[in-house]
């Protein structure tokens, strides 16, 4: 009896160990290959931006005022995307649905893409629509940037992601006070029709967790923990805590009632940080590849391409960092797919810091005859036609 006691015991041990351990490895394993189908199935859509009489009008503004509130509207295709946001077991194991928004060079012309899954593409025009009455989305072929003579050995790219946590913002168009869409359009108006480029903004809805780590964040930083002190410096002060206990005992620290008092710019990041929390986030990856004749010309394109986005840069909070692919073929498999791993969280961005990154410019902001923009604008016709010749 007591040995049949102990088998049970040990196989429940086993069983409690093993268990989460075969669930996580079977759940990566279904996300890679859930991935690789959800990017094969993938629908393109050809974004034709507004027309330029479709621009805000001045009428004596401040210019600055007036680009806020055009990037601004980008912000509703975001919050509307955000809804789609599923729950359940399902959901869990195999991740959130994701899409993405694109800016291609290829063959001396600059295009604004779309690519989502089936079940999203109505959610998506609607989305993009509601922001921008004028804009139409078309379903296209795949685009095609890699140089036929360049191929692989002319191919250079990699990822953007965060410098420091999510819960520190980026700069937005709120702080940068110009349209940064005009830095990007720039690095790209130099491209030959032999070159080709691709910036590829994915995201999938944030887990709500999220806005409770950031006001977290927040609420250590009014304390005084800023949460940046490096493994060394943590070390360091461990090793001379030990070492005064040594020769002293230690003493009772008396708690300061009095609560800590911020300077006024660590003030301003707490609130910027709060105020993230605020707006619907999403877990964001930005792939950036170059393909062109020769790697030095497509490493110099890619250089300005990325120098374009320091602009979100924010002193004392956040900004992107570059990390270049080692692999590229690795790197053109996963920009064709659209691949989006699950275990990419560490770069959450709320619906103000995407609509400051990808948006619809202005002709104003528009520094290349290389983005065209619709003529006029479309009109539907008239539904009350009828159906038989008189």
């Amino acid at each position: 009896m007591a040995a049949l006691l102990f088998i049970i015991l040990f196989l429940v041990i086993v069983a409690a160990i093993a268990g989460p351990i075969i669930y996580l490895q079977t759940r990566k394993q279904r996300r890679e290959t859930k991935n690789y189908e959800r990017g094969l199935k993938m629908i393109p859509l050809l974004i034709h931006l507004p027309p330029p009489s479709e621009d805000t009008e001045g009428g004596g503004r401040d210019v600055r005022d007036v680009t806020e509130e055009n990037i601004s509207k980008a912000q509703i295709i975001y919050g509307i995307i955000a809804s789609t946001l599923q729950k359940g077991f399902k959901a869990k194991f195999y991740g959130q649905r994701h899409l993405a928004f694109e800016v291609i060079a290829s063959k001396g012309f600059i295009y604004f893409y779309a690519a989502v899954p089936v079940a999203l593409a109505e959610v998506v025009k609607q989305a993009v629509v509601s922001a921008y009455p004028s804009a139409r989305l078309e379903e296209a072929t795949e685009h095609n940037i890699f140089s036929k003579v360049g191929k692989l050995s002319g191919t250079v790219g990699g990822e953007l992601g965060l410098k420091e946590s999510y819960a520190f913002p980026i700069a937005t168009y709120e702080d940068i006070k110009r349209d940064s869409m005009q830095a990007l359009l720039n690095s790209l108006s130099t491209l030959d029709r032999e070159d080709g480029a691709g910036i590829q903004i994915i995201m999938r809805p944030a887990d709500p967790v999220w806005r409770k780590n950031v006001l977290g964040a927040a609420s250590k930083k009014k304390k005084g923990e800023d949460g940046k002190k490096k493994g060394g410096e943590q070390l360091l002060s461990l090793g001379k805590d030990l070492a005064t206990a040594l020769v002293k005992p230690p003493e009772a620290k008396e708690k300061d009632s009095s609560s800590h008092s911020l300077s006024g710019h660590d003030q301003a990041i707490v609130d910027a940080m709060e105020n993230k929390a605020r707006q619907a986030g999403f877990e964001v990856l930005i792939r950036i590849v170059v393909s062109s004749n020769i790697s030095q010309r497509a490493q110099a394109i890619l250089n300005n391409v990325v120098a374009s986005f320091s602009l979100y840069d924010a002193a004392g909070k956040n900004g992107f960092k570059f990390e270049p692919s080692k692999d590229v073929e690795e790197l053109a498999t996963d920009y064709m797919l659209r691949i989006f791993p699950q275990s990419e969280t560490k770069t959450i961005l709320n619906t103000v810091e995407l609509a400051t990154i990808f948006h619809f410019p202005e002709q104003k902001s528009i520094p290349t005859a290389q983005l065209e923009r619709q003529g006029s604008r479309q009109v539907d016709a008239p539904r009350n036609m009828p159906d038989e010749d008189w």
